[in-house]
């Protein structure tokens, strides 16, 4: 007798983000409940299962969600607006200053915009970078539209003087109001993101973040790491972004700011320092001994021009084994999705190029593992939550000629969504968004970026 399952995705070019068992041709996956009950060549499974409904890929690309591990949340809805980030100007909008605007019907509204405009592009969860100051309503939103996320307190530093020396544009009175800066309230402020966790099956989970760069005291650094490794969750700041950032907290402290972490005691493998695009050749020795994870924003790094002039590590740091994966940062300044060819074509470009495939395995088993959730996601395998992500055969060019995933690398963004589950959940089918009217969410999120826009330019 065939065993009852609740759905079977047949007849799919299937990339399974698993290295050790990376292709399946012809292949389907079972799905009861929220895991993957077994995957495996199409009439193999159809002659085990008995699903409820069954979805034909049609020979179509499919893999599991992508994870970015990064992303300024707030600034996807800023695609292109000429803003200054860290710079007081009179022609450009501040970033701060249009941040500290929000409402919760403001972001609750931008986030659900965010969700669609992610699940379009294959991605099935985000790590938001710490800059949400209304939490609930970025949660509220994702669990509306059906998506994961990683969330954490907002602004998370207690020691930023040289921000208002060196970077005026970055903080503001009403910043400091909404997001007080004192060891105590950031503190607080992530034991309340921490408690989402309680729900072992939530699709908003909370982590530890500082902003870093210096911008945290040694007692808000080791609390901080402490907190997370109390609640099984990972320590997540900036790092090493540009140089100047780089030197100013090395003249702040005496020494780099890897080297200051490996000093608190927070430099391992339940840390995951975002950009490092500037290091020394000693702060890599560290971060080859010690196995933190890494985040490389490598669209940002080609934007800032970071290098040449400070050498890009990552392709060498890859080689060794650290795990790095990919986020985007911020859309303001570069295409959604776009992170796997930039890294490709960054790293050709010091001489070092990456296989067509990594990208791919950056932003799916190394992304889980940089969330803390290498168990749960980033991977097609039996018992891993049912996230899955089935591609349309609309043009020659969505179709791959190898079996190592160089095609999700390197047109990932390119390639339509036709299908895409969250946790066993079906939240796009047939390109469209089915949890909420994807048309409404965009008119709304439209509406409030003008109304987000108009308050930034009136102070």
């Amino acid at each position: 007798m065939k065993q009852q399952v609740d759905y079977v995705i047949t007849n799919g070019d299937i990339f399974t983000g698993d290295r050790d068992f990376p292709y399946i041709s012809d292949g389907a996956i079972a799905v009861a409940g929220n895991r993957i009950e077994a995957l495996g060549p199409t009439q193999s499974l159809l002659a085990q299962y008995a699903p409820k409904q069954t979805f034909d890929a049609r020979g179509a690309v499919v893999h599991p969600g992508m994870i970015d591990t990064h992303i300024h949340a707030t600034s996807i809805a800023l695609h292109s607006l000429p803003v200054t980030l860290d710079q007081v100007s009179p022609f450009k909008v501040s970033y701060t200053d249009v941040k500290v605007q929000t409402d919760d019907e403001i972001t609750e509204a931008l986030t659900s915009a965010i969700a669609v405009a992610f699940l379009r592009r294959g991605y099935t969860c985000f790590m938001e970078a710490g800059t949400v100051l209304e939490t609930d309503a970025f949660a509220s939103a994702l669990c509306r539209v059906g998506m994961r996320g990683m969330v954490s307190a907002p602004f998370g530093w207690d020691d930023i003087g040289h921000f208002a020396t060196h970077a005026a544009g970055m903080i503001s009175e009403r910043l400091l109001e909404r997001a007080p800066a004192t060891r105590r309230a950031v503190i607080q402020r992530l034991e309340k993101e921490l408690a989402r966790n309680a729900d072992k099956n939530t699709l908003v989970r909370g982590y530890v973040c500082l902003y870093g760069e210096g911008s945290a005291t040694d007692g808000l650094t080791q609390d901080a790491y402490e907190l997370a490794k109390r609640n099984g969750v990972g320590f997540n700041q900036h790092q090493g972004f540009i140089r100047t950032w780089y030197d100013i907290e090395a003249a702040k402290y005496g020494m780099s700011g890897v080297e200051r972490l490996q000093k608190l005691g927070v430099l391992d493998e339940r840390t995951t320092l975002t950009h490092l695009n500037v290091m020394s050749e000693s702060d890599v020795e560290m971060i080859r001994s010690q196995r933190p994870g890494i985040t490389w924003c490598p669209n940002n790094a080609l934007h800032r021009g970071v290098h040449p002039s400070d050498p890009c590590h990552f392709p060498k740091l890859i080689e060794d084994g650290v795990c790095v994966s990919l986020g985007m940062d911020t859309t303001m300044y570069h295409p959604f999705g776009a992170a796997g060819i930039a890294s490709l074509l960054l790293s050709a470009a010091v001489g070092q190029r990456l296989d067509d495939a990594e990208p791919f395995y950056m932003q799916t088993a190394n992304a889980a593992r940089n969330i803390g959730l290498a168990q749960e996601l980033g991977a097609l395998s039996v018992g891993k939550r049912a996230d899955i992500v089935v591609r349309a055969v609309e043009d020659i060019t969505h179709t791959p000629l190898e079996h190592r995933g160089g095609l999700l690398a390197l047109s990932s963004s390119q390639i339509p969504v036709d299908l895409v589950m969250i946790d066993g959940r079906v939240v796009m089918q047939d390109g469209r968004v089915t949890n909420v009217d994807q048309d409404e969410v965009l008119g709304k999120a439209l509406e409030r970026r003008r109304e987000l826009l108009k308050r930034a330019q009136a102070n």
